[in-house]
């Protein structure tokens, strides 16, 4: 890295009593993860986020509209999840998980076929009825078999070796027929990153199927996804309308410049170390020390930005699934819908229903800006046209538009060997550490928590020990792969 600057005025990071101090950038599950870790490790924690306490969260947020929790990002979670599971038991909303219905929906030729996607058996004979071409489901389960291996929670660099083609130049090497590209490739490449076949690296699709096959089933949470960092931040020191301008470091500690919304003159804090839980492109502008190769590769990490339409219903939908995939050979901007009235009883109020309607990354980049009327008349059109959830023509209580414009980081064939590369050398010594699935593995929930627990045990070896009691047991274990048990 480069050379330390000098520190900025005395050193009071550590409060009488010896507890260090650290600063986390950003409330999003990642950082909340990780001042919740280090918090409960025995650390002095600050939270510093831009944004208001209503979008806490982040990407893993709720709102609530007309009656609804409205999920910002991913609103089903897989039973595979067990850190997050793990994680809501030890910020006490162990009571509000929901087991949820693993019945998800594919659609192939105007019609809704239905698996179940909670045990392995189930999942393989609903896929052998599904598939255009059951002949290429051996070649993509020889697949996965090999490639899962690779798959680790906290650390996808040893997936770098299976890295260097696109989904779509994969199905050509292998032979998969055009139908298994756009009725089961694409859908799950839609589901990983909202990103088509050609530019996304043919891990995608494999890092879903290895979150759903076998893992038991799915959950959800009383009042949306976004009760876990809710929960998180209510034990917390959280300071938001921060915004946080740089971030420097030098043998002592650091240093964090930062301005209050309300406008009021930058003020510097001192602190034992820092963790950064903001988007990847943001982070070598606010640590300007970082090693170039890194400032590099992060400025040029891309994200896919979505549109989402919410439609609260005064009913349930007569469609059973709580998710129906659409492939783009279906319809060419919808990625599909997600039911949660049909997750689990209590999501919704009794005798409601709710559909979000997903669009494309690459039709949501050329309408995001259009007025919130015009894309509540485009989901309806769509479902209109697939003869979809019939129910939001009539019964519409709510609506409500989601635009993220950071969604979900996808990767590029030969990104998995760069992360390979880049991951292993952050250096040791530091005491800036980065959480969230954007920087070194990958963009989704879980991974972001993995990363976060990561960050929380580097910065608990670091800081010094005679400072923390021997709670180490209280940190989730950071073990391994997709295929074991986190």
């Amino acid at each position: 890295m480069s050379g330390p600057v000098p520190a900025v005025g005395p050193r009071p990071a550590a409060e009488p009593g010896g507890r260090p101090h650290v600063i986390v950038v950003g409330a999003g599950i990642a950082g909340l993860t990780s001042a919740f870790l280090l918090q409960r490790r025995g650390c002095r924690v600050t939270v510093l986020e831009s944004a208001g306490p209503e979008n806490v969260g982040g990407r893993m947020g709720s709102v609530r509209r007309g009656g609804f929790f409205v999920d910002t990002g991913a609103s089903l979670l897989s039973r595979r999840y067990h850190a997050m599971l793990q994680l809501a038991e030890m910020a006490g909303i162990g009571d509000r998980i929901l087991p949820s219905s693993d019945v998800v929906g594919l659609m192939r030729d105007r019609r809704v076929h239905h698996m179940r996607v909670g045990s392995l058996p189930r999942m393989a004979a609903g896929l052998l009825r599904f598939a255009p071409f059951p002949s290429d489901l051996p070649k993509l389960m020889l697949d996965h078999i090999r490639i899962r291996r690779t798959l680790d929670w906290y650390d996808m660099s040893a997936a770098a070796r299976h890295d260097g083609e696109s989904v779509a130049g994969y199905a050509v090497r292998r032979g998969l027929r055009p139908g298994t590209v756009d009725h089961l490739l694409d859908p799950l490449c839609m589901l990983a990153s909202l990103q088509d076949v050609e530019r996304t690296s043919s891990i995608a699709p494999f890092m879903l199927l290895n979150s759903l096959l076998g893992g038991g089933g799915l959950f959800t949470f009383r009042d949306g996804v976004g009760l876990l960092p809710r929960a998180l931040a209510a034990q917390l020191s959280v300071t938001h309308h921060a915004e946080v301008r740089q971030v420097e470091e030098d043998s002592a500690g650091v240093s964090v410049t930062w301005q209050a919304g309300d406008g009021t003159s930058e003020r510097t804090e001192r602190a034992d170390a820092c963790v950064l839980a903001v988007p990847a492109a943001r982070a070598p502008d606010l640590y300007g020390q970082m090693d170039e190769p890194f400032a590099e590769f992060f400025r040029r990490v891309e994200y896919t930005g979505s549109v989402h339409v919410a439609f609260g219903l005064d009913r349930p939908t007569a469609e059973r699934a709580v998710m129906v995939n659409v492939p783009r050979a279906e319809h060419p901007a919808l990625v599909g819908v997600i039911l949660p009235h049909n997750t689990a009883p209590g999501r919704v109020p009794q005798g409601r229903g709710l559909v979000m309607a997903h669009f494309r990354g690459s039709w949501s980049d050329r309408h995001r800006d259009l007025p919130e009327e015009q894309l509540v008349d485009h989901a309806r059109a769509a479902l209109r046209a697939l003869r979809l959830v019939p129910e939001t023509e009539r019964h519409t209580t709510m609506t409500h538009v989601l635009r993220p414009g950071q969604c979900v980081v996808f990767r590029r064939p030969g990104d998995y060997r760069e992360l390979a590369r880049l991951s292993k050398a952050w250096p040791s010594s530091s005491r800036v550490r980065l959480a969230g699935g954007d920087f070194f593995t990958q963009s989704s929930t879980h991974h972001s928590i993995c990363s976060a627990v990561q960050a929380a045990r580097q910065l608990s070896g670091r800081l010094e020990p005679a400072h923390l009691p021997d709670r180490s047991s209280e940190l989730i274990p950071a073990s391994a792969r997709t295929k074991g048990q986190p």
